[in-house]
């Protein structure tokens, strides 16, 4: 029936990875939602084949994390850069490598000693398999997810967020409202262009089409896997990425739309010969897949909320592939402002607070935004000579400090990173001597406060007596968290949903009215233990 109207807390727009993450992550704080994807299921591309370190503790705090290693496994031994002529004469040819673990060997120990850091390391896992496993998952949870369903229009009234939909299949059109809407609606985003949302950044640039495809190359590859390989040649630019290290690969053609090339011109017999080429085996069969034109971009939203509205993922910061940042910047947008929307629809905070999702995610999807640009030669390829070898780059932990309202802390100081400051990530530290659970599994989508005493107890009563939330408390004594954070027994530390420091406490009495001012509370509750407050 057309016209039906239907009443959520939240609308989520686009079922990419951003979008998906956002259901997950809207699930476990037990918010209401409705997801909507105008393509007929998830993603049939590989694209994205990196999920970094700080996404998987995410999707750890979720339960996905072993099986996405488990679905990236035949990518897992991928890594390293080749360059040549073909790909034969690259796989014989040791000085085609550009990067290779091989050739990262100094790099090595620190990427060793810099994974203690964290539970998680890299995976390898694209992006079909990724979107396939995080979407099973959120429809087990009951999760209202509508692929096949086109976004017509939308309006933003005081109290809500309305939205036209159409179903693609039936051509029904009905009317949901909600109080929030995220908009994970990828590069072109029709939400952020309707807003007239300013945005910065190169722009777009370069052209080039994602050819993917199957040849069986097992045999050829093994036991000298790659992750890409780059090509330049009068006739020929691209890069061939791996995708299963068997039979699937994809192609990234340079082509020239400004010299009058169209994609149309690349004809399947024309990119076959151009495979076979670039393999340089021209007896092997081929099977192209999908061809798919696509652009280098850089493009940064220069807000993030407008009113109701709240930006993610490409449509916040569409980036090009080579820093390797593009999902995993979206995924954790999607877990930041989903527990800000979760305590505001509880009446937990304030409306404020959800300006710090702006304050806190613009500035480091543009820094990755432009980092990925910066990544992007001339020639449309990856300038090899600009990729990080840095552990903490390589691992993608966070090397970077929120500081808004919704942290404790003095904006006037810089950061110093040491473990446990306030606007960083809650230290790691493995609390069994099989490392199978780690200080971050204490949070999970929860706030938590970590203490060294039991005396604590009182104050988080008290904040769920007037603020219904729970704080849960954690009380240890493991001497390597004590060592790491240099914390006595009388402190504590707050760590928001996110896995983020709130605050480093000495008194008990400062509970109540860290959460008062971190949650926006106009008048900071009287949560009074044992007939004192410290004003901070």
């Amino acid at each position: 029936m057309e016209n039906d109207v239907i009443r959520t807390q939240v609308i989520i727009l686009g079922g990419g990875i951003t979008g998906l993450a956002a259901a997950l992550f809207l699930a476990q704080q037990g918010v209401d939602f409705i997801l909507i994807e105008k393509r007929e299921g998830t993603s049939v591309y590989p694209r994205s084949r990196t999920i970094d370190a700080r996404t998987m503790e995410l999707f750890r705090g979720i339960g996905l994390s072993e099986a996405l290693r488990e679905g990236g496994k035949a990518l897992a031994p991928a890594w390293g850069i080749l360059r040549g002529n073909t790909l034969v004469e690259a796989l014989q040819t040791p000085a085609a490598e550009i990067m290779s673990p091989a050739k990262l060997a100094a790099t090595q120990k620190e990427i060793a000693d810099f994974i203690k850091n964290s539970p998680e390391g890299v995976c390898r896992c694209t992006q079909d398999i990724s979107e396939a496993i995080m979407c099973t998952h959120a429809q087990q949870q009951g999760a209202d997810i509508r692929f096949h369903h086109h976004l017509l229009s939308f309006t933003q009234h005081p109290n809500e967020v309305e939205v036209l939909v159409q179903n693609r299949q039936t051509a029904a059109q009905y009317t949901i409202r909600a109080d929030y809407m995220i908009a994970a609606d990828g590069a072109s985003s029709f939400v952020r262009n309707q807003l007239n949302v300013p945005v910065s950044g190169n722009g777009s640039w370069t052209d080039l089409l994602n050819i993917y495809f199957e040849a069986d190359l097992a045999a050829i590859v093994k036991g000298r896997e790659f992750s890409q390989f780059l090509i330049e040649t009068p006739e020929i630019t691209g890069f061939l990425l791996t995708i299963n290290n068997q039979n699937k690969w994809a192609f990234h053609l340079r082509y020239y739309p400004e010299k009058g090339e169209t994609a149309a011109d690349y004809t399947i017999t024309k990119l076959t010969t151009i495979l076979h080429r670039i393999l340089g085996i021209p007896a092997i069969k081929i099977s192209i897949l999908k061809v798919l034109p696509w652009q280098l971009t850089v493009r940064i939203a220069e807000q993030l909320r407008r009113n109701r509205i709240f930006l993610a993922g490409d449509a916040a910061h569409t980036m090009t592939p080579y820093a390797g940042k593009g999902a995993n910047t979206g995924v954790q947008d999607a877990q930041n402002i989903a527990w800000k929307l979760a305590a505001v629809l509880k009446n937990q905070a304030a409306t404020t607070l959800l300006d710090t999702y702006h304050t806190e995610r613009q500035p480091v999807g543009a820094y990755y935004a432009t980092l990925s640009g910066q990544l992007a030669g001339t020639n449309g390829l990856v300038n090899t000579s600009l990729l990080p070898t840095k552990a903490k780059d390589l691992m993608g932990l966070p090397n970077f400090g929120y500081q808004s309202s919704a942290i404790k802390r003095d904006t006037n100081l810089p950061f110093t990173y040491f473990v446990g400051e306030p606007g960083t990530r809650v230290p790691h530290v493995w609390l069994d001597e099989l490392h199978n659970i780690s200080s971050i599994d204490w949070i999970k989508g929860q706030f938590v406060l970590i203490a060294g005493n039991n005396n604590w107890q009182a104050a988080c009563d008290k904040v769920k007596e007037q603020l219904s939330i729970d704080i849960r408390l954690v009380v240890s004594a493991d001497e390597k968290w004590q060592a790491i954070t240099g914390m006595s027994n009388d402190e504590a530390l707050l760590v928001r949903p996110d896995d983020f420091v709130v605050a480093r406490l000495a008194a008990i009495d400062s509970l109540g009215n860290v959460m008062t001012v971190i949650l926006g509370k106009a008048v900071p509750l009287q949560l009074q233990v044992n007939n004192s407050l410290e004003n901070l």
